[in-house]
């Protein structure tokens, strides 16, 4: 006799350590400082705000990404966020990785390329 078993994925995996998975630590509303490492003292201040990714577990959508009023996808690897490279909005090209530093604070590394202008930037996120 045969016997096939299959399970259901719940939404939100319980993870050992208190959060119920990678990617929700992430989530919510975020401040960002963003500066040109050219220009240190030229800042940007904008909101980004971090949801699920309803048809990938692993992912997240990053509304508002450096400022461009347009989304960016991204990929949620234990305390890293990466963000290949793509195009999001008018034809802003971005790509970059950011860092979990606490649940208050998050460090962003990318490149962002507008009209042929590349710039290397460095982002705070905090909440």
């Amino acid at each position: 006799m045969l016997s096939l078993n299959s399970c259901a994925l719940d939404e939100e995996i319980d993870i050992p350590g208190g959060s119920t998975d990678a990617v929700s630590k992430y989530l919510g509303s975020w401040s960002v400082t963003d500066n040109t490492d050219n220009e240190p003292d030229l800042k940007l201040n904008y909101e980004v705000n971090i949801d699920r990714n309803s048809s990938n577990s692993s992912m997240v959508i990053l509304r508002n990404f450096a400022g461009s009023g347009a989304n960016a996808d991204g990929l949620v690897v234990s305390n890293s966020l990466i963000v290949e490279d793509q195009l999001i909005g008018a034809g802003w090209r971005v790509a970059g990785t950011g860092k979990y530093i606490n649940e208050n604070k998050l460090s962003f590394t990318y490149t962002l390329e507008i009209g042929g202008n590349v710039e290397n930037r460095v982002a705070s996120f905090s909440r």
